[in-house]
């Protein structure tokens, strides 16, 4: 005995909006045919109480209407003081700031000093350069250049 299968909640669901093929098992099975017929009553039931409008009266309406119009006019007094705090905040870090902001101090030698040091420390720099220059063998050759020597020295000796 071969039973159709029953459609699920969400294929019941999909053929409310008017998707899926199901319509025709809908006809032939009647336990699938009381839950579409709730479905179909209860969606109905729930788009009736969301289209019912609320109704105000208008004088609600006048009362709201009449208290914007005072908060218009008549400008918070809280709300003017507030209005400083960021003007008065800036101008305080800038004081701090101009407060403890370090002037550069005056320097404690003389020019003509310094020029010496500077010189003597030049003469040292192109030295050191002058040299490093007039070496042709880099100084990470040096140990490779040991055993070469060392294996020409034990040739030597054989």
């Amino acid at each position: 005995m071969n039973r159709p299968q029953h459609l699920s909640d969400d294929e019941l669901i999909g053929l409310l909006y008017g998707l899926g093929d199901g319509e025709g098992h809908l006809t032939h099975c009647s336990e699938c045919g009381e839950r579409w017929s709730e479905m179909h009553k209860a969606l109905g039931m729930a788009r009736a109480e969301s289209s019912t409008a609320t109704e105000i009266s208008g004088r609600r309406l006048a009362i709201q209407r009449q208290q914007i119009l005072e908060r218009v006019e008549q400008p918070d007094s809280i709300s003017l003081g507030w209005r400083w705090v960021p003007v008065a905040t800036a101008a305080s870090l800038l004081a701090a700031a101009m407060f403890f902001h370090e002037r550069p101090a005056v320097p404690k030698h003389s020019p003509a000093a310094s020029a010496a040091v500077n010189a003597e420390a030049d003469a040292q720099l192109f030295t050191d350069v002058y040299s490093m220059e007039q070496d042709v063998e880099p100084k990470a050759a040096a140990p490779i250049r040991a055993l070469f020597q060392e294996t020409a020295l034990e040739e030597e000796r054989q």
